[in-house]
């Protein structure tokens, strides 16, 4: 079901955006003027900033002059500003980074807790409230989280936070919003995501995938709702209507499903009753939930780094800075990109991923996603040479870092998924209605 709902996203996006099946480069301002959701623009945005930091980085890198000179400062800031105004996105690099995000907010509309754990810190265990800020930018629902992270960071007046805090602040802010009324307030968040997989595909849903509502209520740790959810899926069910979803919510019981004796028995309402609850209801953005920031605790954050930690990451920043001196002009993408370019021209078969994750590259891979397992990365790699398209390779990849509990949003992560994904560059050129 999520994957049929962003491949429409995708479409509609560029159908919105590529008026021109010829065009090989998208600006930024064009982008902006386009009908397309606030989250995508937004996400292509913050991707131009960040670009904008790691240029400003280099340029204020010297020891020799004072960059930080007002009239200096000013300068920069006004190149920087038409730089902005003026970025430009090669068609593959937009097709790469809009399914990233339409798949960003998909993730954060199913499972926000997760989402927003994962995207907030990605490499850092502690980052500032200020950051958490910037990134709560990148989402247009759920405005209670929010509301009520920003009441707590006020309240508490925190300066930073560790990933293990916010992961129980978050949860206790959802424990918060459900326990008046559970039923409800699930009902409210179903309305919410039934709502944009209906403008999404523009057609009502009225049935949704067991799967997708599982990991609705776990992610919000509603363990009642999950293990109702988890016993139609042993039942082999996939599907479920939004009317019986109801009844088994409400009756905190399957029976009415897999007994059909307890179906025929069942009194059948009259009147108003024989509509569905869910439509009798707001939306949890429209019913916005308060929530009591000060019955909030969270623990303490934990203890720094060890010394050996310290010395790990040391060694490979040391490594970093070795590699960047001796080749400053290179990246993992625009060498991909080069050798695909070189591929598409030869007409030559898809390269070996084994052969593009190489040198430092692929030991940090190596260890951080598949924990110095070289065996099972190979296998892993094996499994991807064999597909034909990105579409299959993204789908299993997903999979993979879910399975292992990989932050797919970390560095060695992106890393990999735009390593394979730049593998498949031929593939994934927009033809309009005949697009793979």
């Amino acid at each position: 079901m999520l994957e049929t709902v962003v491949d429409v996203l995708i479409k509609k996006v560029k159908d919105q955006v590529l008026t021109d099946k010829n065009m090989e480069e998208i600006p930024l301002a064009y982008l902006m003027t386009r009908d397309i959701p606030e989250s995508v623009k937004h996400f292509f945005d913050q991707e131009v900033e960040l670009w904008i930091r790691e240029e400003e980085e280099k340029f204020t890198s010297s020891d020799r002059f004072d960059y930080d000179m007002p009239e200096v400062r000013m300068l920069i800031d006004q190149i920087f500003d038409f730089l902005k105004q003026n970025a430009r996105f090669h068609i593959n690099k937009f097709n790469h980074l809009l399914e990233r995000a339409v798949k960003l907010e998909t993730n954060y509309l199913i499972a926000p807790q997760r989402t927003l754990s994962q995207f907030i810190f990605k490499d850092n265990p502690v980052v500032s409230t200020i950051e958490v800020y910037d990134t709560l930018k990148y989402f247009f629902r759920y405005q209670y989280y929010k509301d009520a992270i920003s009441d707590y960071f006020n309240t508490k007046y925190l300066h930073q936070i560790s990933q293990d805090q916010f992961t129980e602040l978050i949860l206790k802010i959802d424990e918060n919003v459900f326990k008046a009324n559970t039923y409800e307030t699930t009902l409210k968040t179903i309305k919410t995501i039934t709502s944009f997989l209906s403008e999404a595909s523009e057609s009502d849903v009225e049935t949704l995938d067991i799967n997708v509502l599982i990991a609705v209520f776990k992610d919000r740790n509603l363990t009642g709702y999950l293990k109702l959810v988890e016993q139609l899926r042993e039942h082999e069910i996939e599907n479920i209507n939004l009317e019986d979803l109801e009844s088994i919510l409400q009756s905190e019981s399957i029976d009415s499903l897999i007994k059909p004796e307890v179906r025929e028995e069942a009194p059948v309402p009259v009147g108003e009753e024989t509509q569905l609850r869910i439509q009798q209801i707001q939306d949890i953005e429209e019913s916005k939930p308060t929530v009591e920031v000060d019955s909030i605790e969270i623990s303490e954050m934990a203890a720094p780094v060890t010394e050996e930690e310290e010395e790990e990451e040391y060694e490979e920043e040391e490594e970093e800075v070795v590699t960047a001196a001796a080749k400053p002009a290179a990246n993992v993408a625009d060498e991909m990109a080069n050798f695909v370019a070189s591929q598409i021209k030869s007409d030559k078969p898809l390269e070996d991923i084994n052969d593009l994750i190489v040198g430092r590259n692929r030991k940090k891979i190596i260890k951080k996603l598949f924990k110095k397992k070289e065996e099972q990365f190979k296998k892993f790699v094996q499994s991807l040479n064999q597909l034909p398209a990105w579409k299959d390779a993204s789908v299993i990849i997903d999979e993979e870092f879910y399975e292992r509990g990989i932050n797919p949003y970390s560095k060695e992560a992106i890393m990999f998924s735009d390593i394979v994904y730049l593998r498949f560059f031929p593939k994934d050129k927009y033809v309009g209605e005949h697009e793979n």
